[in-house]
């Protein structure tokens, strides 16, 4: 009995053809989509940067050498690791935890970015997340870390380095952490408290991303006390990060004059965006301002977000008790008009 053969499929370019035609069809929806995504909280204004010289590629070394020194002036810390975008640091530093300490009892400010939460879980933490005003009240449960973002997304609050320093102090003292995602804060022109970790010791996480508008940077620091750097490092590995992220990195800190004018843009996106919104909220409603989107409570706004969605426009709502939407910049005038029209077609 002679073998049966294997039923052959054709292939375009080792990809069957049913596969291919799926595929096709998947794009062909996504084009008449045409998705408009203002659920991310990224600037809708990018840094320009110059071409890259071929050379970054080879030479890691002096790079990573001007980085430190670019990085310690920049920050105004002593200590800091770049690291490959925000999620590398947040799981570098929950593994790094369970090394040191075993599984920690992890306060999350909320609301907070959901990473913490399921980074540290996987770490095997225990998180709780708690409401931000009690933390900053003092109204702690026992803890080994409390994670808290600065400023706080999407609700905007800002807290001031008068407000850190004790809850810092505190928990050294009591051989536990403080945790600062200040991912954010370059839109708000405030303080970073990495300048005050030698004198107050805490971790504070930054982001390129947000503020430059290139979403695709995957380059983020860690700063913090030697000893958390150092180990960090161990955690992640010397190779983690490329040649030309270093570069970009340095191209960032450069940057000064056009961090001056990104401000004076996004202040005045920003006011724009409310604008857009105003329309439907009425005056009652506080809006806020983050930079890089706008946010606010509002009962419908659920329902809100999935008509924008029904109508290709991507916006971000939290189920929480207040019910807030986010709704970031749009890039160009006709995303703009979009925006406004869905707005004003949405139903009370």
């Amino acid at each position: 009995m002679k073998p049966r053969k294997p039923l052959l499929k054709w292939s375009v370019c080792g990809v069957s053809r049913c596969t291919w035609k799926h595929r096709m069809r998947i794009e062909t929806h996504v084009r008449q989509q045409a998705k408009l995504d203002l659920s991310g909280s990224v600037a809708p204004f990018e840094l320009k940067l110059p071409d890259m010289p071929a050379s970054v590629w080879a030479s890691p070394d002096l790079l990573r050498s001007r980085f430190h020194l670019e990085a310690a002036r920049f920050f105004e810390c002593e200590s800091v690791l770049a690291v490959t975008g925000i999620e590398s640091g947040i799981s570098a530093l929950a593994r790094l935890f369970q090394t040191w300490y075993g599984s920690m009892r992890v306060v999350l400010a909320e609301p907070s970015f959901d990473q913490w939460d399921k980074r540290f879980r996987r770490a095997n933490h225990v998180v709780l997340d708690w409401p931000v005003d009690l933390v900053l009240e003092g109204d702690i449960p026992e803890c080994d870390v409390v994670v808290l973002g600065r400023p706080v997304n999407p609700t905007c609050q800002m807290i001031s380095i008068q407000q850190i320093k004790p809850l810092a102090r505190k928990l050294r003292e009591q051989g536990g952490w403080l945790i600062l995602d200040e991912a954010y804060l370059d839109w708000t022109g405030e303080e970073s408290y990495a300048s005050f970790i030698e004198a107050e010791p805490a971790i504070v996480l930054r982001s390129v991303a947000p503020f430059s508008g290139l979403a695709g940077a995957n380059l983020a620091f860690v700063c913090g006390p030697k000893a958390v750097c150092t180990a960090l490092l161990n955690e992640v590995g010397t190779q983690a990060v490329s040649s030309p992220q270093w570069w970009l990195a340095l191209q960032y800190f450069a940057a000064e004059d056009w961090r001056a004018q990104q401000l004076i843009r996004l202040d005045a996106v920003c006011t724009r965006l409310e604008s857009v919104w105003r329309v439907r909220l009425g005056e009652h409603i506080q809006i806020h301002k983050g930079g890089y989107f706008i946010s606010f409570a509002h009962p419908n706004n659920e329902q809100w977000a999935a008509d924008l969605e029904h109508v290709g426009i991507l916006v971000r709502a939290y189920p929480t008790e207040d019910s807030i939407l986010r709704c970031g910049a749009p890039k160009s005038e006709a995303d703009w008009t979009r925006l406004e029209n869905a707005v004003k077609s949405l139903s009370d």
